[in-house]
């Protein structure tokens, strides 16, 4: 369970405590407004490391529509700024990543490693040992079970360290967070393999099943009252 955050004006004077409401309101719409900024700038450079990784081109409308998804979900549910930094570099390596895996079945390493130490580097920051420890229990728990996934031919060695960068920044939400998204992702891979079957194919790319379910699990949390 979270701590209830105090009320910052709750002891302040009137006339304090109605700018302090003020400048909450202000805030709020500036983080989206700045965030959904950033997600359509972000767009075409998403697209041509993508065309440079795969010579496809997905389209770029909608590679912003997904840019746009994510960082309005990242402004909406992010536990402070370096969380929210943290999830902005995951999901810009994911969204790369997921169209190279639809595409070419593979999660680039170039993309997936880097992405440890910059969120690594901004958990440390937080100067939380408490966050810090869970968060990397959640990564190393997300690994060991996708290491047993991999080992049994279920997924591929890129899945089980996307799985690791997942639990990370999951888990820095909360336990809650990361087993809601391994249960997520588990749902929307369960569905994508049966339309992949109705289809009459064999494999699929499970990167993109694994993104939606941490991204819905991200979404969906505060609503469940965990």
């Amino acid at each position: 369970m979270r701590a209830t955050r105090p009320n910052p004006a709750a002891s302040l004077p009137y006339s304090a405590a109605r700018e302090c409401e003020h400048r909450t309101v202000l805030f709020p719409g500036a983080l989206y407004i700045g965030a959904a900024t950033a997600a359509l700038l972000a767009g075409p450079g998403l697209g041509r490391c993508v065309a440079l990784a795969t010579d496809r081109h997905p389209d770029p409308r909608l590679v912003k529509l997904v840019c746009l998804g994510a960082a309005l979900l990242i402004a909406w549910r992010a536990d402070g700024l370096l969380h929210g930094f943290a999830l902005g570099t995951v999901a810009l390596v994911g969204i790369a990543a997921g169209w190279i895996d639809v595409y070419q079945r593979r999660l680039p390493d170039v993309l997936i490693l880097p992405a440890y130490p910059l969120a690594g580097a901004l958990l440390i920051a937080t100067g939380d040992p408490d966050t810090l420890l869970r968060a990397v229990a959640c990564a190393a728990i997300a690994m060991a079970l996708y290491g047993i996934g991999c080992a049994t031919g279920q997924v591929g060695f890129g899945d089980v360290k996307l799985a690791g960068l997942l639990g990370l920044v999951t888990g820095w939400a909360g336990w809650e967070a990361a087993v809601l998204a391994f249960a997520m992702t588990a749902v929307a891979g369960g569905l994508q393999a049966a339309a992949v079957v109705a289809m009459g194919r064999k494999d699929f790319p499970y990167g993109p099943a694994m993104l939606a379910g941490a991204a819905s699990a991200i979404a969906v949390e505060p609503w469940l009252g965990l």
